[in-house]
């Protein structure tokens, strides 16, 4: 307090107002997502068991994806604001000890409550990096996408994978323009750590903001009933996904910031120029090996599989180079001659003869094909270095992001994040007892299997006679075009 300029009725301070990471969002369900998402990974030759994993991942992906799209459709915009009159402070005021963040020498100070949803960080970690999972997995892996169904569920997944992660980078890019918050205190009464909202009243907010905090501070049987020590604009808003007594305010001091640094590691760390542009990178060129997989045309390159590429690789090599000596070797000069209708007689070779080869519709079609299958080649080479790359790129950086946050709400021994480990464990131990079924069932139960399973062949085998004749009459019918045009 400034003694030659008398106490002032009341100080204003910067202040941040959040809502916290919701706990199915903590630490603990996040890194349970990563593991399941490695594990998947690792274990996608089992069967069963990458099932399980990926299932898991999947949902709780899934949440997180249809959360952004809430938070986008029904982002609450700043309100207005609105001019509140403060008393002039000083800028070598003592009060700088209890209020780091007070705002001096002004005599007016603009109030537009505004809150920020730190889930917007969480949710954004967990769709980025399942859909940048999920899209290498459908690109690389054959066991996981053998049959047409599984495709068409990784096709289904890897879109709301995307459209999450577009909603997700949407909402994160809005957050930066919200505007400086406040909070009003008594000098005399700093605030303590952290303070949540115990419900907005509508006696607290009269006609404009300024008459609101000026009410409050001259009528101390009005600031009482605050339930809080500082009076706090911002608890006047409120999230769609969120109960109003979970927002909360904290004085904006150095150690609520970002902490400084320097030079590449500052551009490496906070900016996200680089996450996004890799990011952008892995999902174009997995988007164009997927792409690859519908094309009519006919590669040398076997397959989008590292294994596959590996193995094949001499056969590849070998192809390549019978295609360029094909192309380049030119016919006998007996025969370039008839071709122009002369004789071989009394013309001379030049250099020109050999040059040819180069120029022929022949060299041109074997060049654009052997240059679009080394394009795929290395696209598909460059993905696979690019994806884990990018993923635990990414990863590092959004999990640094939510460091900076703030603490978590709840540690690992609380039952709100354990439980999701013990109900995935549980799982595995249900799917695993499953699988045993055949080697614990009675002889009875082997008997009704066997004949749900005939009942079951003799389903199949009607539906594949159904496609077989829907396709013999496809084709009938396009060669009746045929034949009519």
């Amino acid at each position: 307090m400034d003694n030659a300029a008398g106490a002032p009725l009341f100080v204003v301070s910067e202040a941040l107002c959040y809502y916290p990471i919701s706990t199915i969002y903590n630490s603990c369900p996040r890194y349970l997502f990563y593991a399941l998402l490695i594990a998947s990974c690792i274990t996608r030759w089992t069967g069963w068991l990458a099932d399980v994993f990926l299932g898991a991942a999947a949902t709780y992906a899934g949440t997180a994806a249809i959360q952004t799209f809430i938070m986008v459709s029904s982002f609450q915009k700043p309100q207005d604001p609105g001019p509140v009159a403060i008393p002039w402070i000083s800028a070598n005021t003592s009060l700088i000890k209890e209020f780091p963040s007070i705002v001096t020498e002004t005599n007016s100070i603009q109030v537009s409550p505004a809150s920020l949803e730190l889930d917007a960080d969480a949710v954004m970690a967990i769709v980025v990096t399942g859909y940048l999972v999920f899209l290498p997995l459908q690109c690389w892996s054959r066991i996981l996408t053998h049959d047409r169904a599984r495709n068409l569920l990784f096709y289904v997944w890897n879109a709301l994978m995307l459209a999450g992660s577009i909603c997700a980078l949407v909402y994160s890019a809005r957050t930066p323009k919200l505007p400086i918050q406040y909070m009003f205190c008594y000098p005399d009464y700093p605030p303590v750590g952290d303070s949540s909202n115990d419900g907005w009243q509508a006696s607290w907010r009269t006609s404009t903001w300024n008459t609101s905090v000026w009410d409050t501070f001259s009528n101390v049987s009005q600031w009482n009933q605050l339930g809080d020590i500082c009076f706090n604009p911002c608890f006047n808003t409120s999230q769609i996904l969120r109960q109003a007594t979970s927002l909360h305010a904290v004085t904006a001091t150095d150690d609520t910031d970002l902490p400084a640094s320097r030079g590449f590691w500052r551009n490496v760390l906070y900016s996200k120029r680089y996450i996004y542009s890799l990011i952008i990178l892995c999902l174009i060129l997995n988007c164009l090996l997927l792409t690859y997989r519908f094309l009519p045309y006919r590669s040398r390159i076997p397959s989008a599989q590292i294994v596959v590429l590996w193995k094949d690789r001499r056969n590849i090599w070998k192809g390549f180079k019978e295609e360029i000596q094909m192309a380049i070797s030119s016919p006998s000069p007996s025969q370039d001659l008839l071709e122009e209708g002369r004789t071989p007689n009394t013309e001379r070779r030049s250099c020109l003869t050999f040059l040819r080869p180069i120029f022929t519709r022949r060299f041109l079609k074997a060049f654009l094909h052997i240059s679009v299958d080394a394009v795929i080649l290395f696209g598909i080479v460059f993905s696979m270095i690019v994806s884990p790359f990018t993923i635990v790129a990414f990863v590092a950086w959004i999990e640094f992001q939510i460091y900076n946050d703030g603490p978590s709400q709840e540690s690992p021994r609380q039952v709100g994040q354990w439980a999701y480990l013990v109900s995935i464990a549980l799982l595995v131990i249900s799917a695993g007892i499953l699988t045993l079924k055949y080697e614990i069932a009675s002889s009875t139960e082997l008997q009704n299997e066997i004949e749900q399973t005939k009942k079951h062949l003799e389903y199949l085998e009607e539906r594949k006679g159904a496609c077989s004749g829907a396709h013999r009459l496809e084709m009938r019918d396009l060669r009746d075009h045929s034949k009519g045009n």
